[in-house]
Parts: structure tokens; sequence; C-alpha cells
């Protein structure tokens, strides 16, 4: 028989979590998730580093921090001095 949702869970949980500790867990997830595309599910992660570089790009990526432009006429130019 399965558990309850985790989607049903989840507010209840994180309701017991301090703001810094949901923040913290979230980068641990996205760390965990960077693990499993870097490295094959059967050994273990040789270097957490390149885990947390990667995890930390794609936050950069899905909240818009960091775009991929390639079009000249969109890139941002220092100004002028």
């Amino acid at each position: 028989m399965p558990g309850p949702s985790t989607l049903s869970t989840t507010p209840n949980a994180l309701a017991c979590l301090t703001e810094n500790e949901i923040r913290r867990l979230v980068w641990l997830s996205g760390t965990l998730a960077a693990e499993r595309h870097l490295v094959p599910i059967d050994q273990p992660c040789p270097d957490h580093e390149h885990c947390r570089r990667l995890a930390f790009a794609l936050w950069l990526r899905v909240t818009d921090r960091l775009s991929e432009v390639t079009d000249p006429a969109r890139q941002s130019t220092p100004p002028a001095p």
C-alpha cells in the first residue's frame, strides 16, 4: 500500500522549517539532481564541487538570472565611458 501523497504532505513538512532551512533543502535538491546528471547511478560522486556548480548554473538559468543570448542586438552592452 503506497504512503501519503508527496503533494499533500509537503506543505505540512515545510511549515515546520525556517525559511533558511527551506532554502538549504532546495539547494540540496538541486545539487542531488546535478549529481544524478553527472555521475552514473551505480557510482559515488567523486567531487561534489562539480555538482554544486552545475546546480548553481541551473538555478541561475531557471530564475532568469542567466540567459543564453545569441542575437547581438539583444545583448546588453556596458555604458560608454
